[in-house]
């Protein structure tokens, strides 16, 4: 039978052959949305005698709170993080001293925010590691917003939230094994007395008294792990047994990371406020007001690696006008954190969001 060969048909065969145009287009996916992070300045935060302003303080953290959430006003804003029935944890860091370290007018202004959206003052804890340290920056036993808490170091520390790492440590007193030396291995006993241990524990005010955290590192630098802030506030002073993770050469990378992601912190975090009303570009995380700097500004974000990738950025400037090195080397933690999944810190991937003072409406 012979083929007949016409216009029609070969235009027939055409459009059965060939794939559809708009099918066969093969759509990008978005790009990744980027992390943001909030920012809040004041011009008068800091009174001239550089205290900070309890009333301005106040606004910048409602404020920020308000940015991070999404929500109308500051009750709102808590509320979709925290619930009445909630132990909100404020993790301070004081160790960096009155100036330094984390105001408290900062942890008092989150508090009283917090209580004002139904959160029992009761139920509000601000805790760091040291007593001595909390008291030295101007945190308060008897203070009215919330309750003052400590890691005891022979009590303070879960027997059964457990931390190992293949990172062998020399425990000292303050550790919760330290001296116990019933059953331990014999490598971890040396002939000198010394006893080393690849476990860590975590402090019972976070895996036990605490279900959600608000954390409000200084910005401060570290010598042990470049930056003293969102992720070395939370799993450095938090655990025992934690000078093997930090220092040179590695300054905590990649543990800091993997310490944060564990779920005893990583599950309980909410929000990170970081409080650069100064900071402190040499020396941290101890006390040195010969290297600090007002800044009058607040950040906050949902993503605490970004908030320490900001924190980078703010510190190096004043570290090389001072020339001092600058903080890439000791903060590669930064790109582990990212790998885990716990946020994002290449600047490109960040957005610093300004958060001004709401204009009064012009009166008709």
């Amino acid at each position: 039978m012979p083929i007949v060969k016409t216009a029609a048909a070969f235009v027939l065969l055409a459009a059965l052959c060939a794939p559809p145009a708009i099918a066969s287009e093969k759509k990008s996916p978005p790009p990744p949305a980027k992390s943001r992070v909030y920012e809040s300045y004041e011009a008068t935060a800091l009174l001239p005698d550089r205290r900070p302003n309890p009333r301005i303080v106040r606004r910048m953290v409602d404020r920020l709170v308000c940015a991070a959430t999404g929500k109308p006003d500051p009750a709102s804003a808590w509320r979709s993080l925290v619930k009445p029935a909630d132990r909100v944890g404020i993790k301070v860091a004081a160790s960096p001293g009155p100036i330094g370290g984390t105001r408290p007018a900062v942890a008092e202004a989150v508090a009283q925010s917090l209580a004002a959206a139904g959160i029992p003052q009761s139920n509000i804890i601000v805790w760091d590691r040291n007593l001595d340290d909390l008291l030295s920056a101007g945190y308060r036993k008897d203070s009215p917003h919330y309750r003052l808490r400590w890691t005891d170091s022979e009590t303070g520390y879960d027997k059964n939230a457990i931390l190992t790492a293949p990172v062998i440590g020399r425990l000292i007193w303050g550790d919760k094994t330290f001296g116990k030396k019933e059953g331990t291995r014999m490598v971890d006993i040396l002939t000198t007395g010394e006893q080393l241990s690849s476990t860590s524990h975590f402090a019972k005010i976070l895996s036990k008294e605490v279900t959600k955290v608000v954390n409000i590192p200084s910005l401060c630098d570290s010598f042990l792990t470049g930056v003293n802030g969102a992720l070395a506030n939370m799993a450095i002073s938090n655990i025992d047994n934690w000078r093997r993770f930090a220092g040179p050469p590695d300054f905590g990378d990649p543990y800091l990371a993997e310490i944060y992601a564990d779920q005893t912190i990583h599950g309980k975090v909410v929000l990170t406020i970081l409080d650069a009303l100064t900071m402190q570009y040499a020396g941290g995380p101890l006390p040195n007001p010969n290297y600090t700097a007002d800044q009058l500004t607040l950040y906050a974000s949902l993503d605490p690696v970004a908030i320490d990738a900001t924190a980078v950025t703010l510190l190096d400037p004043m570290r090389k006008a001072s020339k001092l090195p600058l903080l890439e080397k000791s903060t590669r933690w930064l790109a582990s954190a990212e790998t885990l999944g716990l946020g994002k810190h290449r600047p490109e991937d960040i957005e610093l969001l300004s958060v001004a003072t709401p204009q009064p409406s012009p009166r008709p």
